[in-house]
């Protein structure tokens, strides 16, 4: 089963500036725009390394052939709400099937796995995220960017790893926060 992740829409981050600013202890605006950029490195990094999206967007999974459960966990979540917005295709044909919710989404087909199942083409597409503002985010997933942001800014263009042993404080580039965060957050294969 071979299994390809699109994120079909990528809104932007705006998470405080102000706030930021003052994690940082900077005074003032000149580096805002270097902030901004660096913001949505750290967002991106934390997406891709959680699996997960933290500004609501459309996910599309493309799988070649189905598992042998009635079950498949969606790679991307969270899925909230009660009626989450989702489609899914087998060979160009919807089909019945639940997503339930949560950190893990599952997709349930509502009919037999089949042999013509097994291996069919499948395309699932799905709204993932914690909602549409930054406002929405936990705060440890706001606070883990700010720490990140932080470790960016203060290594800008310097090498972080320079005259440290392997097991150095900071060596994986990312800050405690953020390696805390990616473990909490990051799925585990079923």
């Amino acid at each position: 089963m071979r299994m390809t992740i699109e994120r079909l829409t990528r809104p932007p981050l705006d998470l405080d500036l102000a706030a930021t600013r003052n994690h940082l202890r900077i005074d003032g605006d000149y580096d805002d725009a270097s902030l901004i950029e660096m913001t949505e490195a750290a967002a991106y990094e934390l997406q891709e390394a959680a699996e997960m999206a933290l500004i609501t967007q459309m996910i599309r999974v493309t799988l070649e052939g189905w598992p042998d459960s009635d079950r498949l966990r969606l790679p991307i979540g969270p899925v909230l709400g009660d009626d989450p917005t989702f489609q899914a295709m087998a060979e160009g044909e919807l089909i019945e099937a639940e997503l339930i919710g949560g950190m893990r989404p599952v997709l349930v087909l509502g009919e037999t796995v089949t042999e013509y199942l097994r291996h069919a083409r499948f395309v699932i597409e799905y709204e993932a995220g914690f909602g549409a503002t930054a406002e929405t985010l936990p705060p440890d997933i706001r606070h883990a960017i700010r720490d990140q942001v932080g470790a960016l800014y203060d290594f800008r263009g310097a090498n972080p790893h320079e005259g440290k042993t392997p097991h150095a404080r900071g060596t994986s580039g990312l800050s405690y926060a953020m390696q805390r965060a990616i473990g909490r957050y990051r799925g585990v294969a079923a």
